[in-house]
């Protein structure tokens, strides 16, 4: 053991006490004793050693003192000893101190005060100090004993995983120690690594395939999962599948877990969530590989994926790639599952729905509940009046169909009866046959829509024959034409007394041009006896025009004359080996594959149409905004008109009301002259008098004017009424003019009526509480009011006197000016009309409100509609892609599978 390893062990001491059989600690005694009987002494050594036992049996006292004044070489051991005594005794500020001023030129030495230091700071809980002093170790001396684990241990305990990362990935390329990586696996299945850009590892993972297959495999499948949801996974597939591409493996064993990656990684980038543009250059890559990696079943589609992707992208995938791509899709059996293209189907449902276009959503429920179903399916049709439903229902053995179907309708077998419609939202149940017939009958009610229902009853007859029977109308119906290309074969009823019309036999052959693997049968159906040469002509006829037209095709003779089960197992044993000689689930496959390459092709056109009917809603929400701005303003005229109207009519009223009271009470007063008598007692008159002249005046307001105020009141409430029906009359007929225009947009403007309400309450209010209160009218200081009383005060009680005071107070009340009075009580009167009218504009308003609100809110809602299409139009503008793209990936799922059922029969056209 060299000096410096003795010095870190702390056994110095074993130098002195070596072949010396007493305690080491005896040994040093006597050497102590027999130095210092020297003329010079060097007690140094020693007392170093003694310290180093001292430290070793916790005498952690005595080794500080014997360590205090070691001043020759081993100075600086002796000061790194004397902190660690420190720190044992759990004085860390001092031990650090002394660690920090030993100066030293060992790098050993350094490393190993480093060391305490890190051990230190961790016991003080000082971490960015425990980590800056790691790392620095880990950069000078990163070989020096158990450094780079405890360095691992400790970034993992702090949950540092960008250090421990760090860490993993230097020493894994600098000592190529398959441990490290293994520790990055660790790291990925705990879901840390996706921080650092994918290049971070790329030389990690390249180190690694020189060492270990399976290894290399686990650490690119774990680091893989990290990326899958972070923003760097198309940087990952990039560099990670040009890194594997230029790989080379001599003896490569079976690859477990990385063809399953690329291959939903290839998946995920065809699902549509990227443009095109951005995975182009990624996914030959992948397929590549996966074509490199892959095995059995998952072989064949990655063949099938490269060579449907080269279809559609043609040169951007290796020649040889491709060879070997056909030549295993060339001797490989063809294997589709039905449940994928299904699910493809319903991918594009979706995202037609998500975007706004409008597909038959019950022709797709209807081809996912069909084409992959188990049953045979069996379309029987026929023309009005052939019996067919009669015919179905015989074959069923139960009386469910009415005759003349207007819908579509599947039947099946069942242990209970059960019904429903199939509908855009999904199923809905029917309770009762009855209901069942009077939807059937119901078929006006819903125009043109197509409508479906399935027909669940116990059938013997369907369950041993694994049928299920779909009928619809013929031949007039042509939205239901593609309903019938669902099926594995076509009964076609034709009674006997019927003749089989040329335009059936044409619609029928367009069928099969359509849909080559429909075969179509013929069933001759009498319902009823009659003459027998009669109907063997009539037979006869029918059949010659069948042969004709489908000479390949089988005739049935079925009539309710007749065995039916004989009848019906002549039917049954026919389709038993009719369907046996064919490959159903292959003809399903290629009419699964033909029906969703039509709805492609459809979706492609419909992208024109699609913009098209953005515009043209684009023009209409801006008709509209520009249609109820110009509402808005006629309707703020219209208040403005009515509200002058009301207000002016009532007006009228006080206007009315003035000028009759400004006539008729002074007329009153001067006609009060009749009360003064000449033998009035002319001392008291002037009082009586004006007490009189105040009865009379409150008999005219009550009795003669309020009636007539009321009236009047009455008139203009039925005015304004009147006035306010006009307004919503006009409002009516311009939100019906509205919406008959935009059938979409139920406008609807109703004002509040409750005003007139209010009014009618307020006028009854305030005519019921008016009261004037009583005048001074003869009691005021009017010089000739003065004179008047003064006299009749003076003179009353003189008869001769009475006369000449009876004429004055007579010319004077029909001289006297009572203007002022009945100013007074017009004022008083028409105080409760000021406050009524100062309220009727607001009231009118409030009127008015609500179809303002209305058509506020209305124009904000537009306004934002047209906010939103005119950037989704831009968006069509500049990026034609993200409408284009998400169908060129469904038509390249597509392709995949015709390459997986029989190469290259699909016709791909470029969109």
């Amino acid at each position: 053991m060299t000096l410096e390893k003795k010095l870190i062990n702390k056994s110095y001491y074993e130098g002195l006490t070596m072949d010396r059989e007493e305690p080491p600690i005896e040994v040093l005694g006597q050497l102590y004793i027999a130095e210092q009987r020297k003329n010079v002494p060097d007690l140094t050594s020693i007392r170093f050693a003694q310290g180093e036992l001292y430290f070793l049996v916790h005498d952690y006292e005595s080794a500080i003192f014997k360590w205090e004044n070691i001043a020759n070489e081993l100075e600086p051991w002796a000061k790194k000893n004397l902190a660690d005594a420190y720190m044992e005794l759990g004085e860390l500020s001092t031990a650090e101190s002394i660690y920090k001023a030993v100066l030293s030129d060992s790098e050993l030495l350094n490393t190993e005060i480093s060391m305490q230091l890190f051990a230190l700071y961790i016991e003080k809980g000082n971490h960015d100090m425990a980590q800056h002093t790691i790392k620095s170790l880990l950069a000078t001396n990163p070989d020096y004993a158990n450094m780079t684990m405890l360095a691992k241990a400790y970034f993992e305990e702090n949950e540092n995983w960008e250090d421990a990362i760090e860490l993993a990935v230097k020493e894994g390329d600098r000592t190529n120690s398959l441990k490290w990586y293994e520790a990055l696996i660790q790291y990925a299945k705990i879901g840390v690594i996706a921080e650092h850009e994918p290049g971070y590892f790329m030389e990690s993972i390249r180190s690694v395939s020189e060492l270990d297959q399976r290894l290399f495999e686990k650490l690119c499948t774990a680091i893989w999962a990290n990326y899958e949801s972070s923003p760097f996974y198309l940087a990952w597939l990039r560099d990670f599948n040009q890194l594997f591409h230029n790989l080379h493996w001599e003896e490569a064993e079976e690859w477990k877990e990385l063809p399953k990656v690329l291959e939903n990684a290839y998946l995920h980038l065809i699902s549509s969530a990227y443009p095109i543009k951005e995975i182009r250059g990624l996914v030959p890559a992948i397929l590549s590989n996966l074509l490199v990696t892959a095995t059995n079943s998952r072989l064949i589609t990655a063949a099938s994926a490269v060579l449907a992707w080269n279809e559609m992208f043609p040169g951007t995938i290796e020649m040889d790639i491709i060879s070997t791509s056909e030549h295993l899709i060339n001797h490989a059996d063809a294997a589709v599952d039905l449940k994928e293209i299904m699910q493809l189907l319903q991918s594009i449902t979706i995202w037609a729905q998500n975007n706004d276009i409008i597909i038959d959503k019950k022709f797709s429920q209807k081809v996912v509940e069909q084409i992959p179903s188990e049953s045979h399916q069996l379309l029987i049709i026929g023309s009005p009046g052939s019996g067919v439903n009669s015919c179905i229902n015989e074959l069923v053995g139960e009386t469910l169909l009415s005759e003349d179907t207007n819908s579509l309708i599947s039947i099946q077998d069942q242990d209970y009866l059960e019904m429903a419609e199939v509908t855009e939202e999904g199923v809905r149940p029917i309770d009762t046959l009855s209901d069942f017939y009077e939807e059937q009958l119901s078929y006006a009610r819903y125009g043109e829509d197509t409508r479906i229902f399935h027909l669940y009853a116990p059938s013997a007859f369907l369950h041993e024959n694994n049928w299920a029977i779909t009928t619809l109308p013929f031949p007039h119906q042509e939205k239901y034409a593609d309903y019938a290309l669902l099926a594995d074969s076509l009964l076609f009823v034709i009674n006997e007394r019927s003749l089989f019309q040329s335009s059936d036999y044409e619609r029928l052959l367009d069928w099969k041009e359509k849909a080559p693997h429909l075969t179509i049968q013929f069933l001759i159906y009498a319902d009823e006896a009659e003459n027998e040469k009669v109907a063997a002509k009539r037979l006869q006829k029918a059949t010659a025009a069948i042969d004709q037209y489908f000479p390949n095709s089988a005739v049935f003779l079925y009539s309710k004359e007749n065995d039916r089960s004989i009848q019906l197992n002549d039917i049954s044993s026919f389709y038993r080996r009719h369907f046996a000689e064919r490959n159903l689930a292959e003809e399903r496959t290629v009419k699964s594959i033909a029906i969703v390459q039509d709805l492609l092709t459809s979706l492609f056109e419909k992208r024109l149409e699609m913009e098209e009917s953005l515009y043209t809603t684009l023009r209409m929400y801006e008709e509209i905004v520009s249609k109820l701005s110009g509402a808005n303003n006629q309707l703020s005229d219209m208040e403005a008109e009515k509200t002058r109207t009301i207000v002016n009519a009532f007006e009228d009223i006080k206007d009315t009301t003035t000028r009759e009271i400004m006539a008729e009470i002074p007329k009153i007063l001067r006609d009060c002259k009749d009360f003064v008598k000449e033998d009035s007692d002319f001392g008291k008159i002037h009082i009586e008098l004006n007490d009189k002249m105040n009865k009379e005046i409150d008999q005219y307001v009550h009795k003669t004017l309020l009636p007539k105020v009321y009236d009047r009141i009455n008139d203009w409430i039925r005015l304004s009424q009147e006035q306010l029906n006009e307004s919503q009359y006009f409002l009516n007929e311009l939100c019906e003019g509205f919406n008959g225009l935009y059938e979409e947009e139920q406008l609807a403007l109703q004002c509040d009526f409750s005003i007139l309400d209010d009014w009618k309450r307020d006028a009854r209010r305030f005519t019921n509480s008016i009261r004037i209160d009583k005048a001074n009218i003869l009691l005021r200081l009017k010089p000739s009011q003065v004179l008047l009383k003064s006299a009749g005060k003076l003179f009353g009680s003189i008869p001769q006197n009475k006369k000449m005071l009876h004429t004055r107070y007579h010319k004077y009340l029909e001289t006297e000016d009572f203007t002022e009075v009945a100013q007074n009580i017009v004022d008083a009167f028409l105080l409760q009309f000021d406050f009524y009218e100062n309220g009727l504009a607001g009231d009118i308003h409030i009127f008015f409100s609500n179809p303002y609100d209305v058509l506020q809110k209305t124009v904000e809602d537009k306004n934002v509609e047209i906010h939103e299409y005119q950037e989704l139009l831009e968006r069509l503008k500049n990026n034609p892609e993200m409408f284009h793209d998400p169908l060129r990936l469904f038509e390249l799922r597509l392709l995949q599978y015709d390459w997986l059922t029989s190469p290259g029969k699909l016709s791909y056209s470029k969109h």
